[in-house]
């Protein structure tokens, strides 16, 4: 195939299957020779901030001289920006061959893999052929029962925050979550939780006994000294003096604590990387969509939140950042997410809400939804036809001192982003692009 073809391809595949996407995975993964038998693995799963710790891992990884792969999703822009090796995404020759491979074998298998756990496979044949040193992986959905987890035990299993999102797959409540999140943990091995995770900490402390694991947690109270720029944070965190996240939002820290902390365990078995690597890879990492700022004067923010738990550490982050204003949010939201909850939670901070639908099947219609928030907020609302209507309405009647946030949705980002860098570029000279 070639690329075009390849991506007309994986666009007919299913997207979602029916709840047994780890069977799927070993059997095309056995197909294809296991090639995931033959890596190392950093396994990340969690509600919130799983791309972040990712990216974070493999910049630093990456600095200390390490071949590193990275898997992640959703993809953002095209399907390459899932699979990573230092930092590049694969190129259209290589995923045209690898999808060539792969379709060979799943259109004979009885129970077709979905979209995701092809790029699964993907991923693991790319990473196997790269000869990477370590792999960062993302779970996609939960982690017990998630396609990812076909591999053997890692060198290390990430739990980042724990909220209440998927809840129709996973569980209705924080336990139940927690629980399959923890599926990712192996017998004998060693993971690395997010402190802040202190209501659920029982699951996971159940978990590792029962698999004779390590437990690790994270200590988000030991974060100090914090100054926050538009350039990212400065802060320690428990030895460590002033370290800078390039990534803003106050919530990156607390990430980044995990990272040390997954770091720090990388070290104990016998990997060399060092404050040096891991000073150079917080201030250069670069993760799209998470508290991103677009422009300045008027400041416009896109933020991939998509559930309470987000909206909550974004709002945090809003205060923090621009305390005493009031937010022009662009919203776009899934049908399938808790719409009054985030709706809740954003009415106090919002000066006006402008709804667009995110690319998506299961986005909310963008008048319903208009409809839902006159109803439940005193906030003044708009319905937009499109993205581009929205990002271009909100900026021409925004003032210098305001500040714009889009969010409510990882699908919506890059349209957002592309329209908005178009919008400044052609209509607003006399703004300050950073």
């Amino acid at each position: 195939m070639t690329y075009n073809e390849a991506i007309e391809w994986m666009d007919s595949r299913h997207w979602s299957g029916t709840g047994k996407g780890i069977v799927r995975s070993q059997e095309l993964l056995e197909r294809l020779g296991n090639p995931q038998d033959n890596l190392k693995f950093v396994h990340v799963a969690g509600t919130n901030g799983k791309g972040s710790v990712c990216a974070c891992l493999s910049k630093i990884l990456t600095a200390a001289g390490y071949q590193v792969g990275l898997f992640v999703s959703p993809h953002l822009k095209r399907f390459n920006d899932r699979i990573y090796f230092n930092g590049t995404e694969i190129g259209d020759e290589d995923f045209a061959r690898l999808a060539s491979c792969i379709r060979a074998q799943a259109e004979v298998m009885e129970d077709a893999p979905t979209v995701f756990e092809i790029m699964t496979a993907m991923g693991m044949l790319y990473f196997a052929e790269k000869q990477c040193d370590l792999v960062m992986l993302e779970v996609g959905m939960g982690g017990r029962l998630d396609s990812t987890n076909v591999i053997r035990r890692p060198e290390a299993a990430v739990i980042t925050s724990i909220g209440l999102d998927h809840t129709k797959e996973l569980g209705d409540t924080l336990e139940k979550i927690a629980g399959e999140k923890g599926g990712i943990i192996k017998t004998g091995g060693t993971v690395i939780v997010d402190g802040s995770n202190t209501a659920v900490m029982p699951v996971f402390e159940k978990i590792c006994q029962e698999t004779g694991a390590l437990l690790v947690t994270s200590a988000p109270e030991q974060i100090r000294n914090v100054v926050l720029s538009p350039a990212g944070e400065v802060f320690d965190y428990k030895d460590l003096k002033e370290l800078h996240l390039s990534l803003t939002g106050v919530y990156q820290m607390n990430n980044a604590a995990v990272v040390i902390e997954t770091l720090r365990v990388l070290e104990q078995k016998g990997y060399r990387i060092g404050e040096a690597a891991l000073r150079k890879g917080l201030s250069e990492v670069y993760w799209p969509g998470r508290f991103e700022r677009l422009h300045e004067q008027p400041t416009f923010l896109v933020d991939g939140s998509h559930n309470p738990d987000g909206i909550r550490a974004l709002l945090e982050s809003l205060r923090s950042y621009f305390p005493d204003k009031k937010i022009r949010f662009l919203l776009g939201i899934l049908s399938t997410k808790d719409v009054s909850t985030m709706l809740q939670l954003i009415e106090p901070l919002a000066e006006e809400i402008g709804v667009i639908m995110p690319p998506s099947e299961k986005a909310m219609d963008n008048e319903r939804m208009a409809r839902q928030i006159s109803r439940e907020c005193a906030v003044r609302t708009t319905a937009f036809d499109s993205i581009e209507e929205g990002v271009r309405s909100m900026i021409e009647n925004a003032e210098k001192e305001d500040v714009i946030c889009a969010t409510g949705s990882l699908y919506s980002i890059e349209e957002i982003r592309t329209c908005a860098n178009r919008e400044f570029h052609q209509n607003c000279g006399g703004c300050e692009r950073l």
